[in-house]
């Protein structure tokens, strides 16, 4: 599936061990830059769509629900737990101090 990037934010506003929610056509999308890299992941828990993960723990490249401990990978979206459990990830890519993410492009 192809993507489209959008410009949500700008590098100096996620130094280094920061996190900052953005909305993006309806979607509420943590970002995390950690060990050098920055990750974009869906801001709900799958498990329970109320839990916001932006407010969890950051444990390396992964972020534990603040509600129940699960863990959820950064780069892939998958959870500790339980693979159907998983949440959306979104490419990340960068331009002009501009961090952009990947949104899915519809068929049609």
């Amino acid at each position: 599936m192809s993507a489209r990037f959008v410009p949500v934010a700008r590098m100096e506003d996620l130094p280094e061990g920061g996190r900052l929610r953005v909305e993006v056509e309806g979607q509420r999308i943590s970002l995390f830059h950690t060990e050098g890299e920055v990750h974009a992941i869906l801001d709900t828990c799958p498990h329970k769509k109320t839990a916001p993960l932006i407010r969890g723990t950051l444990d390396g490249a992964a972020i534990k629900c603040p509600n129940h401990g699960f863990r959820f990978d950064l780069k892939t979206g998958t959870c500790n737990v339980s693979d159907e459990l998983a949440t959306r990830v979104f490419p990340v890519r960068f331009s002009e101090g501009e961090i952009l993410i990947g949104l899915p492009v519809e068929a049609g």
